[in-house]
Parts: C-alpha cells; sequence; structure tokens
C-alpha cells in the first residue's frame, strides 16, 4: 500500500515537471521573472536534475528524519515529566511551595525569599595635584 502510494506519488511529480512552463528572467537586470515570454527574457532552467531514484531516497530520508525528531520529541517530553515533578517535591519538602494559581495571590503582597541590598560604590579618591586651585597669572 505505502509502496503503491509513493509511486502514484512520483508519477504525479514526474507529469507536473513534464507539463510545467518555462520560466524566463526578463528585464534589463534580469531581476524579473515570468512565465509568459518577454523581450530580452531568457530562459532559466527549472526542472529538478534528480533522478527519480534520487527524489525517492530523499523523500525516506525526510520521513525518516521527521520520525526521528519526533521519537526525540517524545522521549524529552517523558524526561522533563519526573523533572517537574521532583521540583515540586523539593519545593513542597523546604515549604516553599509557590502559590497554586494566582487567584491565591490577588492582594497580596509577595516578597522574594532571599534579598539581597547592593550598596553604592564608594568614590574614588581625588589625587592631591588635582584638587588644588590654580589661580590665573595677572599682569602679564
Amino acid at each position: 500500500m505505502n509502496r503503491s502510494i509513493v509511486l502514484l506519488s512520483l508519477g504525479l511529480v514526474a507529469a507536473a515537471h513534464a507539463l510545467a512552463a518555462p520560466i524566463y528572467r526578463c528585464g534589463a537586470d534580469g531581476r524579473t521573472y515570468s512565465q509568459v515570454p518577454c523581450a530580452e527574457g531568457s530562459i532559466v532552467e527549472a526542472t529538478d536534475p534528480r533522478t527519480a531514484a534520487q527524489r525517492a531516497e530523499a523523500t525516506r530520508f525526510v520521513a525518516a528524519e521527521r520520525q526521528r525528531a519526533a521519537e526525540q520529541e517524545r522521549e524529552r517530553k517523558a524526561a522533563a515529566k519526573p523533572a517537574a515533578g521532583a521540583s515540586a517535591a523539593s519545593a513542597a519538602d523546604t515549604g516553599q511551595a509557590g502559590p497554586k494559581s494566582r487567584s491565591d495571590t490577588k492582594g497580596k503582597k509577595i516578597n522574594p525569599p532571599d534579598t539581597v541590598a547592593a550598596a553604592a560604590p564608594a568614590p574614588a579618591p581625588v589625587a592631591a595635584s588635582a584638587s588644588k586651585a590654580v589661580s590665573p597669572k595677572k599682569g602679564k
């Protein structure tokens, strides 16, 4: 069943390539593309140069990569469940469990458990020569 679907899809792709209209690069600068012939236009080769076997291998590779990604996602989620449970259990053991919902904190001020006050840095010492005022010279 799967093999017939793959063969049918490859056949449809091949038929679509056979019926594909040529693509033209148009304009003086060659930055415009069109399916309609244009003045000063040149045909752009836009067909897939791979063989049917190469396209089928690429399709199989993509399917295998998707399957691996789905497996890794399932493994990651399975590993995250025990870790989330363990962190909730450790928070309950220390008595620092957070509120269960936002409504539990409505109207209440929540203080962080460990608050550290920062102090401003001490001013740098002033050099002796810079502290003397220099008066302008008079009489010259």
